[in-house]
């Protein structure tokens, strides 16, 4: 490393280094700059001077102490980078490290916030008062339709909104992944409730920011703040008597519209492109969870099913040319049994029954 720094050029140096400035998120830079301050700091006064696996390992294990595994994991995530940018060290191959912090995550629940269901959303639509409550109506049509963070919401301008004939088309360019999405509404009611918020927009507002505070049936010219639009999910909480309403947090809207989506029986790729996540891991566990999938699962377990010998195929064909039944089914079964059970059909008269195991085919007449 200092073979290559004298042979570098001082300003060619600069300029590496400015460009290494760069990599770490816009966003989130003075949070992982703060923290490899505060890790740098603890080496320091622990007598560190080079880092190594056991030295992280002593870092996290006194982090045990104070931190949930989530947020540790967060650290380890920030710190990768920032000591893979500065100190050129690569701790994604530290293996105890992370072994240790996959063994402290085991069993624990991280805690999420809780859903809205379509009732309670159109309840809330239909009863609550535009007096007071139009501008959390929005909030809630365009968090849920599009699965929005608040942060989305409340970057929202009004360029983004595109109103058709029968719909509107919402465009959110600016996502916490650089995924941009586009979902469209298509519910006429949810339509107008959105119409008459931007009818009243003021038309000397400066800002294009789409949600603007709303107070006693009008539009004042202040943009909603990030802090306000996460209050949101708790508002419509209260409103409908939710119990512990506290845990209805920004991230309801998200987590509704996926959940929701889900229980409608939208396949993973349908979820990963309504909410714009890269990873299968996040929307499998909308799918996971979802509760007509947990019923299909019953419905296939409880299933009456003819079981046949290993490695062994049956396809029963009925047809019945009875007045009373006309089916034509194909019926395959995966046989695990060493022997073939009996099986028995039930029908009308004029059935013809074709079985075939493997090479072997039986017919049959009633």
């Amino acid at each position: 490393m200092e073979n290559e720094i004298d042979c570098t050029p001082a300003e060619v140096r600069e300029v590496a280094e400015d460009a290494t400035k760069n990599l770490l998120p816009v966003k989130s830079k003075p949070v992982y700059e703060k923290e490899y301050v505060r890790f740098n700091k603890c080496c320091k006064n622990s007598s560190v001077r080079k880092i190594t696996e056991n030295s992280l390992l002593a870092y996290f294990v006194e982090m045990q102490k104070t931190k949930k595994p989530t947020s540790m994991w967060t650290v380890y995530s920030m710190l990768r980078t920032c000591l893979n940018l500065n100190k050129n060290v690569d701790i994604s191959k530290y293996h105890k490290l992370q072994a240790f912090l996959k063994h402290n995550s085991t069993g624990y629940q991280p805690k999420k916030s809780k859903i809205l269901d379509d009732s309670q959303i159109n309840k809330f639509l239909n009863e609550a008062n535009d007096q007071y409550y139009l501008g959390i109506k929005v909030i809630l049509i365009m968090g849920y339709s599009g699965a929005m963070r608040r942060d989305e919401l409340t970057q929202m301008v009004i360029d983004d909104i595109q109103f058709k004939d029968n719909s509107i088309h919402v465009q959110i360019p600016k996502t916490k992944n650089n995924v941009s999405r586009l979902f469209v509404i298509t519910k006429q009611t949810w339509i107008s409730i959105i119409q008459k918020y931007v009818a009243l927009r003021p038309f000397n507002v400066s800002s294009k920011r789409f949600f603007l505070t709303y107070r006693n049936g009008r539009c004042i010219t202040s943009p909603i703040g990030i802090n306000k639009i996460g209050q949101v999910p708790r508002v419509i909480a209260q409103f409908l008597q939710l119990p512990n309403p506290s845990l209805y947090t920004g991230h309801c809207f998200r987590r509704s519209s996926a959940t929701h989506l889900a229980d409608c029986g939208g396949n993973l790729l349908t979820i990963k492109r309504h909410g714009g996540w890269k990873s299968s891991a996040v929307a499998e566990g909308y799918v996971e969870t979802s509760l007509l999938n947990k019923v299909t699962v019953s419905n296939l377990l409880f299933s009456n099913s003819t079981v046949a010998g290993p490695h062994t195929s049956a396809t029963a064909i009925v047809t019945s040319t009875s007045s009373k039944v006309s089916m034509n089914e194909n019926l395959q079964h995966t046989v695990v049994n060493e022997t073939i059970p009996g099986i028995c059909i039930n029908a009308q008269d004029n059935v013809t029954i074709n079985l075939k195991f493997n090479n072997f085919t039986f017919n049959t007449k009633n």
